[in-house]
């Protein structure tokens, strides 16, 4: 989402009109963010002489004891004001429309209400001159997304933060601070694209910064600090590009070379020597090791590895599946981001040997601690990314690979792989990386594969189709494999299989 969370117009609560002494009712009402601002959609009665004339419609806004009426420009008698608020407690389409369009001038209220609230600026006068048009004096672009900035590290979105505070420091570095709203046009985000590209960075890298710029962008036009409109504005300008990634993956056969050489343990010259030893050792075949678990855990980006959990369905399991919430999506849709992957004799092989002590609620792996802040926890993740770039980088140029892989190619590779082995359903492949927003209810209480399924669709992240059609696995590496599964799970495989 653009604006993000705080922007959000929350669920208005459309609670029933309740009838003051004064016979004065209210269509919807809200109730702001921080719980502490409540507004109601009603008739302003405070100079009503007669209730047979037309009052003002408007939003009460109530804090601290004190209220403001924000005039709507529509006007109803008292009686035509009490059928409407009839209508909507009784739920009858009468007048419908004409409802709803208020409603959603409410709307546009709350959002204002929380926004002010979120850039610890809020007071009634503030929301006054905000609902009028009047400008802050001392808002500029720049206050505006520092306010962002502060707002997603106050939510414990340290990324996020990051990420935007990065966006905002180059955009200060190439265009400096004295832009005023009037500035920002289409125009002057073409000139910016020009000079990042002048700057060599990558059409992803700029596609980033424009889209950080948008939600800041709309977040002015929002606060009624500028006017315009983002879509035109940001059209044909690359912020919905990337770069194309399908050439980042590494093949099975390239994988499988990978991991026979993790389990070695040992990288010696022609002449039978060790070439890494003590530390350097251990941080290059851990780090590889990483890398691998990644890529078997279903594609995980190191950020879900380094918070994985021994959680209640590991155990439930009985050490057969790990489950995470797949960090980059959790946000918008936290059904959608569950990942449930096997535990596979590969990864059982990486956790002997890296993990930790299996106990509920334990990080699988000693490295990040769960008691660091959520700063902290992005300089682990950037430290660590860059190590298994750098130990990669070592093992490629060890093992003559024509390529260097990231850590984000773990994820693209396992994407690839299953799909070109030409038996893996596209849905499984899918829904392991986290992408399913079907919002089926059932899915959150039986999971979609049952493990011996998942394990022979992960057969292939390791080994590459059989050219005879049947079996379609090899039957002995597999139950290789599938030491830890009960006689039955083995039969059902088995049966499977030869299907």
């Amino acid at each position: 989402m653009e604006n993000g969370k705080m922007n959000k117009v929350t669920k208005t609560t459309k609670e029933d009109a309740k009838t003051t002494s004064r016979g004065e009712k209210c269509l919807a009402k809200f109730t702001a963010a921080n719980g502490n601002v409540y507004g109601s959609l009603t008739l302003d009665i405070r100079k009503a002489g007669d209730y047979s004339q037309p009052l003002p419609v408007a939003v009460r806004v109530c804090h601290g004891g004190q209220k403001i009426f924000l005039r709507l420009g529509k006007s109803y008698t008292m009686e035509e004001w009490l059928v409407l608020c009839d209508y909507e407690k009784s739920g009858r389409r009468i007048q419908l429309a004409e409802r709803n369009d208020m409603k959603n001038l409410m709307d546009r209220v709350e959002l204002m209400v929380n926004q002010l609230i979120s850039e610890n600026n809020f007071s009634l006068r503030k929301l006054q001159d905000r609902f009028q048009g009047k400008k802050d004096d001392d808002s500029t672009i720049i206050t505006v997304w520092d306010s962002y900035i502060q707002s997603k590290t106050n939510e414990g979105k340290a990324g996020s933060a990051r990420c935007s505070k990065d966006v905002r420091n180059r955009f200060v570095k190439d265009l400096g601070t004295d832009v005023s709203f009037a500035d920002i046009n289409r125009d002057f985000i073409l000139k910016w694209v020009k000079i990042m590209k002048k700057n060599e960075l990558s059409t992803t890298t700029i596609a980033i910064a424009l889209r950080s710029l948008r939600t800041i962008i709309n977040m002015c036009i929002a606060n009624g600090l500028m006017k315009g409109d983002t879509k035109e504005m940001f059209k044909d300008t690359g912020y919905n590009k990337a770069q194309s990634r399908k050439h980042e993956f590494l093949d099975v056969a390239t994988m499988r070379k990978l991991y026979d050489f993790w389990k070695a343990d040992e990288a010696k010259d022609k002449d039978g020597n060790e070439l890494f030893l003590g530390r350097e050792k251990y941080a290059i075949f851990r780090d590889l090791g990483l890398f691998l678990f990644m890529y078997l855990g279903d594609g995980q980006n190191l950020a879900d590895t380094l918070r994985l959990t021994y959680d209640e369905l590991y155990y439930a399991t009985h050490g057969k599946q790990l489950r995470f919430l797949r960090h980059k999506t959790r946000e918008r849709n936290e059904s959608a981001s569950e990942v449930i992957f096997p535990v596979t004799s590969e990864i059982q092989e990486i956790l002997n040997r890296y993990g930790n002590v299996p106990k509920l609620g334990r990080r699988v792996f000693p490295i990040m601690s769960e008691l660091i802040t959520p700063e902290q926890e992005i300089w682990v993740i950037q430290r660590y990314n860059r190590y298994i770039r750098e130990h990669m980088a070592k093992v490629a140029k060890l093992l003559d690979m024509e390529q260097v892989p990231s850590p984000t190619w773990a994820r693209h590779s396992f994407a690839t792989n299953l799909n070109n082995s030409g038996v893996v359903p596209y849905k499984y492949i899918s829904d392991s990386m986290g992408h399913s927003g079907g919002g089926d209810i059932t899915s959150n209480y039986i999971g979609a594969y049952p493990l011996a399924k998942m394990l022979e669709y992960n057969h292939y992240l390791l080994n590459e189709k059989s050219k005879e059609s049947t079996p379609v696995v090899d039957k002995k590496a597999l139950l290789e494999m599938l030491k830890g599964l009960s006689e039955e799970e083995r039969t059902e495989l088995m049966a499977n299989l030869s299907d």
